[in-house]
């Protein structure tokens, strides 16, 4: 057996004195301190995971990841820094490292290389989907939130990404701390990308552009949840989307604001052949009838998620109800809408 099998993670940091630090927060590292060792440990070492020290200069630090990624596809790499600003995460999503932690911050460093682990290798760009709310309280985050839940249970690497830059709703429904300003990882297979952890006056349209283009050669599916309105924000993730989901629910005021949402997407030219519609929170003792609901949305309805107490309950736990129940009805008829509506990777 390799000498190095039982270490799980990688570090390079040339620092010997920051090196030594690290491991009160890393577990059992395998430490490189020169380029030539940390260069041979992806050849002949079988960590899943390479932990970046802050000492190395940014651009090594990206040249050294591109390496990593070469050498060993697919392996979970934490990228450490002392000052994280707007050109340092700028710089690591065109480098392709969507994890960047502040090295100061001993809780966030260890919660990154615990939860950090290798993502499958795919060789084709993945597929963005998003989530748009016809009005708010309508449970869009919630069905973001699910979606992503079920597109991961079929074995796909998923990302969910949060541009309610003023809010924490998807962060708070899934009780999560944000790691990195990137992504910070929720179990195997979904990781989310928490915008919030970093100023919403800094995260511009060409950024949101450049994380997009990060994620979907890293993922499967990146699922992409909304505030209400069209921000510059939204409408690079609209340009940059295969799937618009527009939710809302049954009652008269949330379908005539769905028709307004539709109306804008034709007025800004995107292709209706991508877009589906869901109902959420639908009672099938008080709903409209079919052709009520047609004649306000003048559109197919293409998936119904029905009313449960269930919901709000999966929230108060901060699990997704798709993953903790599988088999509620609203986790399949949500699966239904997923397969006929989703293209599989």
């Amino acid at each position: 057996m390799n000498a190095h099998a039982e270490h799980m993670t990688l570090l390079y940091e040339p620092n010997a004195v920051l090196a030594v630090r690290l491991l009160t927060v890393i577990p059992d590292p395998r430490i490189a301190t020169r380029r030539e060792a940390a260069t041979g440990a992806l050849t002949n070492g079988l960590e899943s995971v390479v932990v970046i020290g802050p000492s190395l200069p940014m651009s090594l630090a990206l040249e050294y990841a591109a390496e990593a990624r070469l050498a060993r596809p697919g392996v979970g790499i934490v990228l450490l820094r002392s000052v994280i600003d707007d050109d340092v995460l700028a710089r690591s999503v065109r480098g392709g490292v969507l994890v960047v932690v502040d090295a100061n911050d001993r809780t966030a460093v260890a919660n990154a290389c615990q939860r950090a682990h290798p993502s499958e290798v795919s060789y084709r760009p993945g597929q963005i989907t998003v989530v748009l709310g016809s009005t708010g309280g309508c449970g869009k985050t919630t069905v973001a939130i699910n979606l992503a839940s079920v597109l991961r249970a079929t074995g796909a690497q998923v990302c969910l990404v949060d541009l309610s830059l003023d809010t924490s709703g998807l962060a708070a429904q899934l009780r999560l701390d944000a790691v990195s300003p990137l992504v910070t990882p929720y179990e195997p297979g979904l990781d989310c990308a928490l915008t919030q952890a970093k100023p919403g006056e800094l995260f511009s349209p060409t950024f949101v552009a450049e994380l997009l283009v990060a994620l979907e050669g890293e993922y499967d599916h990146v699922v992409v949840d909304t505030p209400t309105r069209f921000t510059e924000q939204v409408l690079t993730a609209l340009d940059s989307a295969r799937h618009h989901i527009v939710v809302g629910t049954a009652e008269r005021p949330s379908l005539k604001a769905m028709r307004l949402a539709l109306d804008m997407l034709d007025l800004l030219t995107y292709d209706p052949r991508g877009r589906r519609i869901v109902l959420n929170r639908v009672d099938p003792e008080v709903r409209l009838s079919p052709r009520e609901v047609d004649a306000l949305v003048h559109n197919r309805v293409d998936g119904e998620l029905p009313a449960t107490k269930a919901v709000p309950a999966s929230i108060n736990q901060g699990v997704p109800l798709a993953a903790a129940i599988p088999d509620h009805p609203f986790a399949k008829a949500l699966r239904r809408f997923t397969d006929t509506s989703i293209d599989h990777v």
